[in-house]
């Protein structure tokens, strides 16, 4: 397994020091699939006193006085019915993505500080999803979430979007052929491999285990993983992830972050070949003028680009699973 890194040097001269500044540019390169991302360790330009509009003030259609009026119904497996577990509601998506689309709303709270979500509403809604992939038996389920505006997010309410499709998403298919041919020529699985070679990124081990990726797609990059499929993983083991995220959304708060998207990418079924795969990176700041993070190398190259090594956001992590 080789840890493919690249060294650019960028030099220019600095008027206000009237010196000539030589800044590293790291090009690192996915061990899975070989994508590069680059790191480019400088300060980012957020306020760290964001301007948040006020959140009470909106119309939406998860709030408790709106959501069984207007929720739209799957009428392919719920039936027509808004399937429902704690406060978690599963509902069609009325901008479906997919064959099958869903929206899950998380909390009847309109709005969570990052920093403040609490673990049993991530497992509710992983278990409802679990619930209703569980009549569909699908090959591959893909759960995402955007939260706030500047990650993409439509709506302030927390909810995750659910999907099953005939064609992977691009990078998830990359995931799996370059899975099935290590597996093929290594007799082993990637995900085990890569986490006994991989000690200086680690930052926790149990049901999941928990990383900071060698070539991060986006800002404080964390993942983790397990070898069962979607199917078989149980209560236990999605309050265990639910918990993780938690842990990693106080970490993102006390950095000044305050949105963030995650996606979990699993076959149905386990594989030996594949991995239940968890990411969840940091995005630009919520604030009154927010600046976006996505521009033209990742919208139109598929470059992805990290402000700062992941080796040191798995040390700093590390505390926050302890």
């Amino acid at each position: 397994m080789e840890f493919r890194t690249v060294v650019e040097k960028a030099e220019f001269l600095n008027p206000m020091t009237n010196e000539i500044e030589t800044v590293d540019v790291e090009v690192r390169f996915d061990l899975l699939t070989g994508k590069p991302s680059r790191i480019i360790t400088k300060p980012l330009p957020f306020s760290t006193e964001p301007e948040l509009p006020d959140f009470s003030n909106e119309w939406c259609p998860f709030c408790e006085e709106n959501i069984y009026k207007v929720g739209c119904r799957d009428v392919k497996v719920a039936k027509g019915e808004l399937m429902k577990r704690g406060e978690a509601i599963l509902m069609a998506n009325i901008s479906p993505y997919a064959r099958n689309s869903l929206v899950v709303r998380l909390s009847k709270a309109h709005y969570i500080p990052i920093g403040e979500f609490r673990p049993e509403l991530f497992t509710d809604a992983f278990l409802l999803t679990q619930e209703y992939m569980a009549k569909l038996e699908p090959d591959f389920v893909s759960v995402t979430m955007n939260y706030m505006k500047s990650a993409g997010s439509s709506l302030t309410h927390p909810h995750i979007q659910v999907l099953v499709t005939e064609v992977l998403m691009d990078y998830q298919g990359r995931v799996r052929d370059c899975a099935e041919k290590f597996y093929s020529e290594n007799n082993a699985n990637f995900w085990k491999v890569f986490w006994e070679n991989a000690e200086n990124l680690r930052i926790f081990e149990g049901a999941w285990k928990w990383y900071a990726p060698f070539s991060p797609r986006g800002f404080e990059h964390v993942s983790a993983f397990m070898t069962k499929g979607f199917e078989e993983i149980d209560e236990e083991d999605f309050s265990e992830l639910s918990e993780g995220i938690v842990k990693v959304l106080k970490y993102y708060g006390e950095k000044g972050y305050n949105a963030f998207n995650f996606g979990l990418f699993a076959s149905f079924r386990t594989e030996e070949y594949l991995a239940s795969q968890f990411d969840i990176v940091a995005r630009s700041v919520m604030d009154k003028y927010y600046w976006n993070d996505i521009f033209a190398i990742t919208k139109v190259y598929d470059e992805t680009y990290s402000n700062r090594l992941p080796e040191e956001t798995a040390e700093e992590l590390k505390k926050y699973f302890s």
